[in-house]
């Protein structure tokens, strides 16, 4: 899927389609990682979500010039080696958010190893259980690495103004916002599912 630009009345600006695919299965013990996904080896913007009632509730945004089959094995991986956070898979399921490994990445943990180590194995059972949950929405974009960037802020902005929506979505992570030297442009985003705090068009 490339990257599609309507040209609108105003000509210093151009509209950009983003269109997700999914849900995808991120992985199990017996599939590797979007082993569903024919899109795995294209690249662009990603999203992981947790389906909760009819609805979707984002918890990663991402963007890769890569593949999305490398980026999420790696977002797989750190999860795993206690990297990043890990969460009570029956809380995350109800749309709550309950810490149970707050990762090595954040300030004032980095020392914490043996400390994971130590819960190894029930925080890997959890790790587990929530990667079941979680599914994989991927946007093929043939962009530059500065328009995904932008794209995933913008994203991520949007879905921070929604409490509900954002329940399961780290209000630390940060993500590069639209410079005030750059032009705005108009995204429309086409999803498959119904996924909360997600418009249907959105500036970046």
């Amino acid at each position: 899927m490339k990257r599609a630009l309507h040209k609108p009345s105003n000509p210093a600006s151009e509209e950009l389609t983003v269109a997700f695919n999914g849900p995808h299965i991120i992985c199990n013990e017996t599939k590797d990682v979007l082993a569903d996904c024919v899109h795995r080896k294209g690249a662009g913007i990603f999203l992981t979500a947790v389906q909760v009632g009819d609805a979707y509730r984002i918890t990663h945004i991402g963007q890769t010039g890569t593949s999305f089959y490398a980026r999420l094995k790696e977002h797989v991986i750190q999860t795993l080696g206690g990297n990043f956070r890990i969460c009570d898979p029956q809380a995350m399921a109800r749309g709550e958010i309950k810490v149970l490994w707050d990762g090595l990445w954040r300030p004032g943990r980095h020392a914490k190893l043996p400390e994971y180590l130590r819960d190894g194995p029930a925080l890997f059972e959890a790790a587990r259980a929530c990667f079941k949950l979680e599914k994989a929405f991927v946007a093929p974009l043939d962009a530059e690495d500065r328009m995904r960037r932008r794209i995933e802020g913008a994203i991520a902005k949007q879905i921070r103004k929604d409490k509900v929506a954002s329940s399961l979505f780290p209000p630390d992570v940060r993500y590069l916002p639209r410079l005030s030297t750059e032009t705005a442009i108009t995204i429309r985003i086409v999803t498959p599912k119904k996924i909360l705090g997600l418009p249907e068009q959105l500036e970046v």
